[in-house]
């Protein structure tokens, strides 16, 4: 290991821009073909996977391809500082330091400075290179990542692989901080009806949010993926940002996150176009400790990056790809709310709307029981916690106070959390604009004699975690 490492601090300085980086890697001459975890297949790649994490968590902290040093990459623990860990892992300038600084806690878009359009392809990049190191480490061309498909019925319980804490094998894949559900092997949607762990988010018919729709991007981001986190981990494990890189069970998620973005663009689904998202870099270390430029628009296909899966989610074919349109504050408003509202994690907290005031553009409420109107959405943004609550909050309309609630969906706090992002660097760049993010519901069908003072319910699916303080900033309905 001594000459691994002495080459490692050879290898640090000098940055690779990825196409060149690329073109030298001999396992790149082939497709590799990531699996379902259920499958044969896959669970001969979650063995590899199984003893390669035992051999990173080995190295040590300072070694980028350490589990730690990968860890943080994503984020570092909520408890530290970046900067704290920089001097405690490196008291010294060190090329692997500065690897260190441009690359921890960079994660996609889940901090202030972030861009909520750099979520999917920065993550490709995240799996992409540990693969490629795992590739390294274990001397085995043919290793892909694996995924975990929770959106079929029979898989949504956290693989049997990750609750092994006693096996010589697959103990290094377990991890305790996880709802006790979880590690117990009940579906990690356990009381959560209708199931949240769905493949809707290919029905967006744009990337980036239009006429009232999240876009793709962030309508995986926030729903099926938020959803993933919390229902796997607590606080200090999948259920936080800052955590959720150190469960080996992260990597299975965000692969098969990045097999339904590949499965939307296969539907017909069509990324950016422009030069700032083509041209973002991001930096990761690879299997030497060398600094690679990893730019958008080089991971922008699966194809060009050699690796493809097994399978694709079928899905609607989109024929048209809609631009950027939307602007949430020009749009038609029926209701709204804006002022914050604590929400209680223990129970229930109802929210009447009322009409748009004068200076917000109103929709016409006769004009939306017509043929062909454009469908009433409800929107809710702006939202914050002091600590991860843990639950699901179910999102419930009323369309007026004698109407039956009708449940649309459910909100997740996973990217609420204000203290996890503080490390977060500054990550935008001329031009970058970042989006508001927000939830955004459908009510289509929920609601039949609408009015201007709808009834929002949020309550927690299960006990909340006390002291986090949930608060919704903004709720609207708005003619889509």
């Amino acid at each position: 290991m001594g000459s691994v490492s002495r080459r490692l601090m050879i290898a640090g300085g000098a940055a690779i821009p990825f196409a060149q980086w690329f073109g030298g890697q001999a396992w790149a001459q082939g497709v590799s073909i990531r699996r379902d975890l259920s499958t044969p297949g896959g669970q001969a790649d979650l063995q590899k996977y199984a003893k390669a994490v035992k051999i990173l968590t080995a190295l040590p902290e300072s070694d980028p391809r350490g589990w730690m040093f990968q860890w943080y990459i994503h984020a570092v623990r909520g408890d530290r500082t970046k900067a704290a860990e920089l001097a405690r892992v490196y008291p010294a300038p060190s090329p692997q330091r500065q690897l260190a600084q441009d690359s921890w806690s960079t994660c996609q878009a889940h901090g202030p400075g972030t861009v909520e359009d750099y979520f999917l392809p920065w993550h490709r990049m995240y799996v992409f290179f540990i693969e490629s190191i795992i590739k390294k480490t274990l001397n085995d061309p043919t290793f892909a990542m694996p995924y975990w498909r929770y959106t079929q019925p029979a898989q949504r319980a956290l693989p049997a692989a990750f609750r092994q804490p006693g096996s010589p094998a697959l103990g290094t894949l377990y991890r305790p901080n996880r709802n006790g559900w979880t590690n117990a092997g009940s579906p990690i949607d356990q009381g959560v009806v209708p199931s949240p762990l769905n493949t809707s988010s290919l029905l967006q018919k744009s990337y980036r949010p239009a006429s009232g729709d999240q876009g793709f991007c962030m309508g995986i981001d926030f729903n099926l993926h938020g959803t993933v986190h919390v229902q796997t981990g607590n606080g200090v494990g999948m259920g936080s940002v800052a955590w959720a890189a150190n469960d080996p069970i992260f990597w299975m998620h965000h692969s098969n996150i990045d097999r339904m973005w590949g499965s939307w663009n296969k539907n017909g689904g069509c990324n950016p176009s422009d030069a700032g998202w083509l041209s973002k870099t991001f930096i990761f270390p690879d299997a030497n400790g060398q600094k690679i430029i990893a730019k958008v628009g080089d991971f922008k296909a699966l194809a060009p990056l050699k690796y493809t899966y097994d399978l694709f989610e079928p899905g609607p074919k989109i024929g048209v790809c809609l631009n950027r349109v939307f602007k949430l504050a020009q749009l038609p408003h029926i209701a709204l709310a804006e002022r914050p509202f604590p929400i209680d994690p223990l129970g229930p907290v109802a929210i009447k709307l009322s009409a748009p005031r004068e200076n917000v553009p109103r929709a016409n409420l006769k004009l939306l029981q017509t043929a062909g109107a454009a469908r009433p959405r409800l929107v809710i943004s702006a939202l914050q916690a002091q600590i991860q609550p843990e639950v699901l909050f179910r999102v419930e309309i009323q369309a007026n106070e004698k109407a039956r609630p009708v449940t649309v969906g459910f909100l997740n706090f996973f990217d609420a959390v204000a203290s996890e992002h503080a490390d977060h660097a500054d990550m935008g760049q001329a031009g970058d604009a970042p989006s508001d993010k927000f939830f955004s519901f459908d009510i289509g069908d929920a609601v039949r004699g609408l009015t201007s003072e709808p009834i929002v319910t949020l309550t927690p699916v299960g006990k909340g975690a006390a002291g986090s303080k949930p608060v919704v900033g903004s709720v609207r309905v708005i003619q889509g």
